[in-house]
């Protein structure tokens, strides 16, 4: 009987001990909504009333606090970036984000270590609207992305001219740029369509796009809001470029001068 008995109770004993282990085992949280893949683009569309705030980004939606690489190109006298600090109590005004100049104001940028909540807030008596017709775009990276081609010659190289990489609305924007020798295109990827493009020299007539003099090639390698490649342009002259992936739409024109 012992042993029947035994037999009979062993499955609720690993049954109850099973659970009992669960309960005392510390869950992780994962994040969700996207946030798994390190970013966020609010590329059009968000529109908030005149002072008023909509929650960009929390810490239930993540899964804790959280650090932040910001990019973004918003109409400044209608909308702000406003956060609060993980120790902050949501019931006191959110802190403004002040753009730390890496891109010299256009577009602007901020790194953000220890935030609870991201807002995008409306100026009082204004309506604020984020409006991809007019290339207006936040880019939320859940870490700094890696600089393509960055060397130490280019690291120190005076910026020149910022280019935004946009699919669905404005392609490379501003299409045309005028540099100095000497000085730095640095291009931004901010495409709420997140699929791959590349920066590639050479002018583009149906699927020959041989022309174009001073080679540079970023590869198909901007795929993820937030990153960049840039390039040196050491010799003046006119050269052309493309996206490798999309040669009849994404184009433009580097003039360098002496």
């Amino acid at each position: 009987m012992s042993v029947l008995a035994h037999q009979q109770t062993t499955p609720l004993t690993l049954i109850i001990l099973f659970l009992f282990l669960t309960l005392l085992t510390p869950r992780t949280t994962t994040a969700t909504v996207g946030w798994e893949a390190g970013e966020m683009v609010l590329d059009f569309g968000n529109e908030v009333e005149a002072g008023n705030s909509d929650v960009l980004l929390d810490s239930m939606e993540v899964g804790g606090t959280f650090s932040v690489d910001l990019t973004w190109n918003i109409n400044q006298e209608n909308c702000l970036l406003q956060f609060h600090e993980p120790s902050t109590d949501k019931k006191h005004a959110p802190t403004t984000i002040i753009d730390d100049g890496l891109f010299n104001n256009r577009p602007s940028h901020a790194v953000l270590p220890h935030v609870a909540e991201l807002l995008l807030a409306a100026r009082n008596g204004q309506d604020c609207e984020i409006n991809g017709a007019k290339n207006e775009f936040i880019t939320i990276a859940r870490k700094t992305r890696p600089i393509i081609n960055r060397t130490p010659a280019s690291e120190f190289a005076p910026i020149g001219a910022i280019v935004m990489v946009f699919r669905a609305t404005g392609f490379f924007t501003p299409h045309d740029v005028t540099i100095k020798t000497g000085e730095k295109i640095i291009w931004i990827y901010a495409d709420g369509a997140q699929e791959p493009h590349s920066v590639t020299s050479g002018a583009c007539r149906g699927n020959d796009c041989s022309g174009g003099g001073q080679a540079f090639d970023s590869g198909p390698t901007l795929t993820k809001p937030g990153q960049q490649y840039e390039h040196v342009f050491m010799k003046s002259g006119t050269f052309p470029y493309h996206c490798d992936l999309h040669l009849g739409s994404m184009q433009g024109t580097v003039t360098v001068t002496p």
